[in-house]
């Protein structure tokens, strides 16, 4: 195997589902990893790109996979323009580095993904990853203005630009987002930022079977319009609801409710006070409250959860209140549960067994499964997915014709 352009790293450590790939290096620059690319394809080797590994190693192995490629190496900021709300910076970039440039003059980077000390920049564009605040930013496809990436060849091409309005040319750079690298592999992006709000404030409340099955008990919700609303289901073995919080709230005991209710408010001062005092006044008062930097390091923590060593389902529904989880409130395979109600955002975290049966009931209530995870047998509970998997063979064809990118099979043929 030719040895390629870049640090050559531990092949172990790149390890997705107990296969590791013969080589692993990192390259410095675009035009190192554009080497090392092409080298790879005269060789006919298997490519699959690593960011910050926050889920990669959790995926199904690919069919093939002869070199990882780590683009931690290209992680600086290219271009901030403050005035403008956009940055561009290099994919390799980590979430919480990306933060810190931002919060020094008030401004927020719109994603969210687990982990963000470790998720970078083009893995959670790779995966359109999103937090509880997805219907409060968007996903990353809906922030991207451009993106700079490289094809399975060692073409390097661009799609987009810096600006808000530029339409010229053809989106690539959003269909990009969603890939997981099995496209091609994004290297530096653009994004619209947002000004940091002024208040952040969270409102934590425990939930019964029948409190979280009450429609009108969470009715007042939408028309305040929180930055979230996450209900966690902390029943069950292996859930340990206080640990999944931060030290500032206060552990509940062993007779607490089974289920956890976040209300996220974020705005101006005067707008978040009238928030909260509507919330309380439908509510009562919440068993724990937390504001600013607390707030903040709750909003991440509730994106880490998403990620966790089992089987994991993912389900999009129209549904907006915690109630839309009643179907579930009685099945103990279904106890530990992620739902961000205002973005229609379920994830479910079941024993491999129950996986099919979950997925037939929430499909009778109005969820549509959107990923899974862990390799649970799901194809009795599908329908057939023959257009979808069709389109993206056309499109994997264009962009990887020699089927490099050893993660396109899972695109390609997920149907999700």
């Amino acid at each position: 195997m030719t040895v390629a352009s870049g640090t050559a790293l531990d092949p172990a450590r790149f390890a997705i589902a107990g296969m590791a790939p013969r080589a692993a290096i990192r390259p410095a620059s675009r035009e190192e990893l554009a080497e090392a690319l092409a080298a790879a394809a005269r060789d006919a080797l298997a490519v699959v790109p690593w960011g910050g590994g926050v889920a990669l190693g959790r995926e199904a192995a690919p069919e093939r996979y002869d070199m990882a490629i780590d683009i931690s190496g290209l992680d600086r900021v290219v271009d901030y323009e403050p005035a403008d709300l956009t940055l561009t910076a290099e994919c390799g970039a980590t979430l919480a580095a990306l933060r810190a440039t931002l919060a020094a003059r008030g401004q927020e980077l719109p994603l969210e993904a687990a982990f963000a000390g470790r998720a970078t920049l083009g893995g959670t564009l790779a995966a359109n990853a999103s937090g509880p605040r997805r219907l409060r930013f968007g996903a990353p496809r809906d922030r991207i203005l451009g993106a700079r990436f490289a094809l399975a060849d060692g073409t390097l091409a661009r799609s987009g630009g810096k600006v808000v309005k530029n339409v010229a040319g053809h989106g690539i750079h959003r269909m990009l987002c969603g890939s997981r690298g099995g496209l091609a592999i994004l290297l530096e992006a653009t994004l619209k930022l947002m000004p940091a709000p002024v208040a952040r404030v969270a409102l934590i409340y425990e939930a019964t079977r029948e409190q979280m099955a009450g429609r009108e008990r969470w009715g007042l919700l939408p028309r305040l319009e929180p930055a979230l609303v996450t209900a966690l289901g902390s029943a069950g073995a292996g859930w340990d609801h206080d640990a999944a919080m931060p030290a500032s709230v206060p552990q509940r005991g062993a007779t607490a409710a089974p289920f956890t209710v976040i209300i996220g408010l974020e705005d101006d001062a005067s707008h978040v006070d009238q928030q909260t005092e509507a919330v309380i006044a439908a509510l009562g008062l919440p068993s724990a409250r937390l504001e600013g930097d607390q707030a903040s390091a709750l909003w991440q923590r509730l994106a880490d959860l998403e990620e966790q060593d089992d089987v994991r389902l993912s389900f999009t529904t129209a549904h907006n209140l915690p109630a839309a989880i009643a179907p579930l409130l009685d099945r103990p395979e279904s106890a530990r549960l992620v739902f961000h109600a205002p973005a229609g955002r379920l994830h479910l975290f079941p024993p491999a067994e129950e996986a099919p049966g979950l997925v037939a009931l929430l499909a009778e209530r109005g969820f549509s499964l959107i990923d899974a995870r862990g390799g649970a047998d799901l194809e009795p509970a599908l329908p057939p997915q023959v257009a979808v998997g069709q389109l993206r063979s056309r499109i994997r064809a264009a962009l990887d014709p020699g089927r490099r990118l050893g993660l396109g099979e899972r695109w390609e043929r997920s149907g999700f």
